[in-house]
């Protein structure tokens, strides 16, 4: 922990360079990166700035909205209500904002050379395409980051801080404000709670346990709000039919696969070029990477949390996909565990391997990634143009 306020320029100016080109990306974009979810965001905020509450339209009355928590919705309603702009480009200014924040307590808990790496993982084409949306992703990860650095502290400290178990207390409230899925901490906490009995460390045990309770309670408050209100706990049928594990271990390892590759996004259909080339660069690239750091990597306290959080938070992806139909999984889902592993790995690197030939392997590896921003079926369409092209001229 850096445990000062210094001034981070070079931050400050990666955080300005990354909210501009999430609002170039959301301004060319057809629909400006909006989905069906982003209607349900910016509907609910309009109706909250129009007195008509945490509402969305239904025919002709107003229904409660309890398809979503109220967090993203509360927000975008706020910055609106502050500088006057719509509610689309007031959900940027949420998601841009979030990263700001983000960057700020980044660079007071781990310093100036962390801070920017894990600011660098932002700028890969998938993150950056992520931003550019309005939805809650990129404010749910500020908010995890945060309460795992605090849970981290709990963990790893002989006695406990009570600011730190209020951070954490709200943090959590914050994740399940703003994503169901915020409710992975509970069973997250209850494992630890056992592991921490099983230790004979019996006041973490019972501190953990208190916070799972508080949680449990706030969550079961909220979803009966959307019961009282809408007559239905989740705004719609979630659980409407299991899917068999076999099924669900291919969709989570195509989901993966796709997250992790530079250029993401291939069928699994036929063979795809323009993937497989993206996949040569990246591990020849991953290659020197791991040749410039010589395999001296420190596992921290903080990684650690941060790899057994991302997995955790994998595994509860993938069992509740078995009772929840939701979209097969893909870097909007699996974005957390993928922020995580970048972020538990950047913080094994010690100060004196960042290297300049380390930091310019890694900005070709994330201009690489931006090819994930272009649309891929046209830029397809060129590659297979300019290789018959080359046929022809070989011939």
């Amino acid at each position: 922990m850096s445990g000062k306020l210094n001034p981070n320029y070079s931050l400050f100016t990666l955080w300005i360079f990354h909210g501009t080109l999430v609002l170039l990306l959301a301004y060319v974009n057809p629909n400006h990166y909006t989905t069906i979810d982003s209607q349900y965001y910016l509907e609910s905020a309009s109706n909250i700035l129009e007195g008509h509450g945490y509402t969305i339209l239904d025919e002709t009355a107003f229904q409660w909205n309890g398809t979503f928590p109220a967090g993203y919705s509360l927000a975008i309603a706020f910055v609106t209500f502050l500088t006057k702009i719509n509610v689309l480009w007031a959900s940027k200014i949420v998601n841009i904002g979030s990263t700001g924040i983000l960057f700020f307590f980044l660079n007071v808990w781990l310093g100036r050379n962390k801070s920017i790496l894990i600011a660098c993982i932002l700028f890969l084409g998938s993150f950056l395409k992520l931003w550019a949306h309005t939805w809650s992703e990129p404010l749910f990860l500020g908010i995890l980051f945060g309460w795992t650095y605090h849970f981290n502290q709990i963990n790893t400290e002989p006695e406990f801080s009570k600011s730190n178990i209020i951070y954490i207390f709200l943090l959590g409230i914050g994740l399940m404000f703003v994503r169901y899925a915020g409710i992975f901490i509970i069973p997250l906490c209850l494992c630890y709670s056992v592991y921490y009995f099983w230790k004979e460390e019996k006041s973490k045990s019972l501190i953990l346990i208190v916070l799972a309770v508080f949680w449990s309670a706030g969550f079961l408050f909220y979803i009966l709000l959307n019961y009282q209100n809408s007559g239905e706990l989740f705004g719609g049928v979630r659980f409407d039919g299991n899917i068999l594990i076999a099924e669900n271990v291919i969709s989570f390892t195509k989901g993966l696969i796709n997250e992790t590759a530079l250029f993401g996004n291939t069928t699994f259909q036929s063979i795809d070029l323009l993937f497989l080339t993206g996949i040569s660069c990246q591990i020849f690239i991953s290659l020197l990477i791991i040749k410039e750091l010589k395999s001296h990597f420190a596992l921290t306290n903080l990684n650690k949390s941060l790899f057994i959080i991302s997995f955790f938070y994998l595994v509860f992806l993938f069992v509740l996909r078995i009772f929840s139909h939701f979209d097969e999984p893909g870097y909007r889902l699996l974005s957390p565990f993928t922020f995580f592993i970048l972020c538990g790995i950047v913080c094994g690197i010690s100060d004196v391997q960042i290297t300049v030939r380390l930091k310019n392997l890694l900005v070709v590896l994330v201009v690489i990634s931006w090819i994930e921003i272009i649309p891929k079926d046209g830029l397809k369409e060129k590659v297979y143009k300019s290789m018959k092209r080359v046929t022809h001229y070989d011939n």
